[in-house]
């Protein structure tokens, strides 16, 4: 998820463990620990573009990762800041919490996570949420706004605590139910009009846990349809899309090719403009998808040689004012 929500659910670990002792640097030393494994993005600077997608998310997003730096972190802090009456092994545990906080939230996302690296290149993604949801960040924001601002050991400073991580928690069980609702109707409505796929995956739009996109692939493509749970009928329009593999052809050996089929885990599709060659991973969504069926996705890779594709992710323009998008985000997640 964003770096926003990662410091704030840290914060709160901080506060939880060791906010009485520490006051507001268990805050401070729980926001860093929960962003520590996005430390992966400095990879840009010495990794090519695709080797950068599937670094992100690696080895620093593991099991084995969190476990070494917490101790690492736990032993350091002890040096640089004396607190005889907190042993370095509890402030391990103050950074390991705080790590697995950021993977717990990453987990759910649809970008995939090395949880087992460097032992297994499998990744993990629940799809469930958003990488950016205001409804989960926000409220959680202002409650560690305003148990900052209280007094170190108050009451008032552990209750704002405790109603920040109870609001979050509850938002995140929302959004796992509502996608095993919405994964179901969806799947049935697949299978009610007899459209053929290998497996489904269902997976939230921008900013929200109420539209869904749903896609289905096979070898030589996949059906793409919308649902949101306000929505009046529960049969769902699906519209094919064609993988074309034959458009690869020509880059078979290129090691970014077999870089972005490991990302995208086979759910992707190649698409032709203008003589650039686009390797599109469906995962990610399409841009205003919801509103037309020919809407560009969201993650286009260009192909070509030298290209520059560090802004793979969200490389496409919106045509229409941003507010414009928006606007139809919203009226189509009120339901047809």
């Amino acid at each position: 998820m964003d770096s926003l929500s990662h410091i704030v659910l840290g914060a709160a670990i901080g506060e939880a463990i060791f906010g009485n002792k520490m006051g507001r640097k268990a805050m401070f030393f729980g926001a860093l620990a929960g962003n520590l494994p996005d430390i992966d993005v400095l990879g840009i600077l010495f990794l090519s573009d695709s080797n950068q997608l599937l670094f992100h998310r690696g080895i620093t997003h593991s099991l084995f990762f969190a476990v070494l730096i917490s101790v690492l972190f736990g032993w350091f802090s002890k040096r640089w800041f004396r607190n005889h009456s907190i042993e370095w092994i509890h402030r391990t545990w103050l950074f390991l919490a705080a790590m697995l906080s950021h993977l717990l939230l990453d987990s759910f996302t649809c970008y995939g996570m090395g949880l087992f690296e460097p032992f297994s290149h499998y990744r993990l993604s629940f799809n469930t949420i958003f990488v950016a949801d205001p409804l989960y960040t926000l409220p959680f924001l202002l409650c560690m706004l305003l148990a900052y601002s209280a007094k170190n050991g108050s009451r008032q400073r552990k209750r704002w605590t405790i109603t920040g991580v109870w609001i979050s928690s509850f938002y995140l069980a929302f959004t796992i139910l509502n996608h095993e609702y919405v994964e179901h109707i969806m799947e049935q409505s697949l299978k009610r009009q007899k459209l053929s796929f290998d497996h489904f995956t269902v997976t939230p739009t921008p900013l929200n846990a109420f539209l869904w996109m749903g896609y289905s692939q096979d070898k030589a493509g996949a059906w793409i349809g919308y649902y949101s749970i306000f929505d009046k009928e529960k049969k769902v329009d699906y519209y094919r899309i064609q993988r074309n593999d034959s458009l690869l052809l020509p880059f078979e050996k290129e090691e970014s090719v077999q870089h972005l089929k490991q990302l995208s885990k086979g759910n992707y599709v190649v698409t032709k403009e203008d003589s650039i060659i686009y390797f599109n991973d469906i995962r990610f969504g399409q841009v205003s998808g919801w509103n037309r069926a020919d809407g560009p996705f969201a993650f286009k890779f260009n192909l070509n040689k030298n290209a520059d594709n560090k802004r793979a992710l969200n490389r496409t323009k919106y045509k229409e004012p941003t507010y414009i998008m928006f606007r139809s985000l919203l009226k189509r997640i009120e339901g047809k």
